[in-house]
């Protein structure tokens, strides 16, 4: 792949995006609830020039969903691999342990996920003198991930880039450049930009901006040729590439050597350069540190995505326009009098005006004059009750589209227990699809955290200590290269859930007992369980017989003479 290649890739990237961005600044305003800052262009802040009433049915909306689908502790469970390659037990653990730091990203990445059309999560290696910290996570949005659109499917595609801003110092130590070499331009929020411009101006308020210098970056997973291309339109005017290839720290290291030397020092000795793509599945295959998460997808182009905010933009929009129409009416609703000219001094339409509780406003009108025909209220008109009931329609047309079971939206249903063993199971609703999606992401994780790990430890080895039967072992390489399958599962190693299978084992034991178990399986598995010392395993040594007393001597006994006297 040349680099003329990559700019006309990028270039059809960013006018598909920049297309959308109207429509996507649309949608976070639905879940910011700014509809009508966005809509008439109001500063943020500034309620003076037009009175709106904005509705937060957007952010209801995603956050149900994401009530629903948040993972309190993801784990998984490893299979193993059929050819018997790598420690699945080793695996799932090193796996487990890595899931546990990424929630807040997972998070991040199914609101985008919801909001948006799709989103990424993109693993990737930072300096640290642990190997196990050494690969971050970051939830990415879809204008930033560039996917061939040709493919009808993730693992189909011939190349898969990331583009994005980095600052101009980084990236000419990264990459061993001259500053000279590069064009800086301005960071700006990519939503937040008017279109054709890099304007801070946002509806938002003060848009996310950085008048230091960054350049662009793109990096290029050539699927096809196997390399890993790192280009800039900011270098060398976009003639040459920025780096071909990605630097690895390799090698597990001795914990004291951060304060000997410098964490940069180090990392330069120990980094591995490669051409290609450096982290590879068992069976060779490239392995793409970027997982999708597509919650919904475009019939006839699957990668790039359909939101969920889009398929009810109409209805939100409805619903905006409704109540805001809504509380205007209810505004003019106001008591106001028509009051013949004269019949009333400036005194008394000033104590009529000012409406207070219990006043008593004087007239002055002859004696036997009757006044209710001098005063007349002004009618207001009613609101049409279809205006009530049009918003009632809107705001299910909302439901409807959503697809939500209804107890998550605090309604009470009268379900069986068999549709609820069904949404347990992950099938007849919406949300179960969704959720097997995103047990799918954080299956695409593990696996690829093992992978990259696995480059990263090279020919080294680290100590780990996991649960018995396990114990204390060495992590290598070896144990992480395996095509091992997969399975996510939910407060998969937490004090809770242990605490549950202890009190299902303790319960369990008397019908083990029944059912012919051995008691020693059973103490063993007890202790494995409870982590009770490996010796309270150990047979105890069986107790000796008490010896037999000798009887008492006769002498000893009541009423006996004494011995030898007859």
């Amino acid at each position: 792949m040349k680099p003329e290649e990559i700019q006309r890739i990028l270039a059809q990237h960013d006018a598909y995006w920049d297309d959308c961005r109207a429509e996507l600044r649309q949608q976070k305003a639905f879940y910011m609830t700014r509809y009508w800052k966005e809509r008439l262009q109001v500063p943020y802040g500034d309620r003076s020039q037009v009175l709106r009433t904005e509705l937060p049915k957007g952010y209801a909306v995603v956050e149900s969903y994401l009530g629903s689908l948040y993972a309190k502790n993801p784990a998984v469970i490893v299979g193993p691999d059929i050819r018997g390659r790598g420690n699945p037990e080793v695996s799932q653990a090193t796996a487990n342990r890595y899931l546990l730091t990424v929630r807040e990203q997972i998070e991040d990445a199914t609101r985008l996920a919801l909001v948006f059309p799709c989103s990424f999560l993109k693993l990737q290696p930072v300096a640290n003198v642990d190997p196990l910290k050494r690969i971050s996570a970051a939830a990415v949005p879809p204008w930033e991930v560039i996917v061939d659109a040709t493919a009808s499917s993730w693992d189909a595609q011939r190349y898969v880039g990331h583009v994005y801003l980095m600052p101009l110092e980084e990236a000419a130590v990264r990459y061993s450049r001259r500053r000279d070499g590069f064009k800086a331009r301005t960071y700006t929020s990519w939503i937040e930009q008017q279109e054709h411009t890099a304007s801070p101006d946002s509806t938002y308020g003060m848009a996310v901006t950085d008048e230091g210098q960054w350049v662009r970056v793109v990096e290029m997973y050539d699927l096809q040729d196997d390399r890993l291309l790192v280009w800039s339109p900011d270098f060398k005017d976009g003639d040459r590439y920025l780096f071909s290839g990605v630097k690895v720290q390799v090698g597990a290291l001795d914990p004291d050597a951060g304060s000997e030397t410098g964490l940069e020092d180090l990392q330069a000795e120990t980094e591995h350069v490669t051409s290609g793509i450096p982290y590879k599945s068992a069976s060779g295959r490239p392995v793409v540190p970027i997982i999708p998460l597509y919650f919904s997808r475009d019939p006839e182009v699957p990668l790039r995505g359909y939101a969920l905010l889009a398929r009810i933009h109409d209805q939100l929009r409805e619903a905006n326009v409704m109540r805001t129409y809504q509380s205007q009416g209810v505004r003019r609703m106001a008591r106001q009098w028509m009051v013949r000219q004269g019949f009333l001094s400036d005194e008394a339409a000033s104590k009529m005006a000012q409406g207070v509780d219990g006043e008593f406003i004087e007239v002055d009108a002859p004696p036997g004059t009757q006044i209710a025909g001098e005063i007349v209220p002004v009618p207001n008109p009613p609101i049409p009750p279809d205006i009530t009931l049009y918003g009632q329609q809107v705001l299910q047309d909302i439901n409807d589209a959503g697809l939500l079971a209804p107890f998550t939206r605090g309604e009470a249903t009268g379900s069986t227990a068999t549709e609820q063993r069904l949404l347990a199971a992950y099938t007849s609703s919406e949300i179960g699809r969704m959720a097997r999606i995103r047990d799918a992401v954080i299956s695409g994780i593990a696996r690829t955290y093992n992978v990259m790990l696995s480059v990263m430890l090279g020919e080294e080895a680290e100590p780990l200590t996991l649960p018995n039967p396990i114990g204390p072992t060495m992590l290598s390489a070896d144990d992480l290269t395996g095509d091992f399958e997969y399975f996510a599962v939910d407060s998969g190693s937490t004090p809770m859930s242990d605490l549950a299978k202890q009190q299902a084992l303790v319960s369990n034991a008397p019908l083990l007992l029944q059912l012919g178990v051995p008691p020693e399986k059973i103490k063993a598995e007890l202790v494995r369980a409870f982590g009770f010392p490996e010796d309270f395993n150990e047979a105890a040594a069986p107790i000796p017989a008490p010896a037999e007393a000798a009887p008492p001597a006769l002498a000893a006994l009541p009423g006996l003479p004494p011995e030898g006297v007859m």
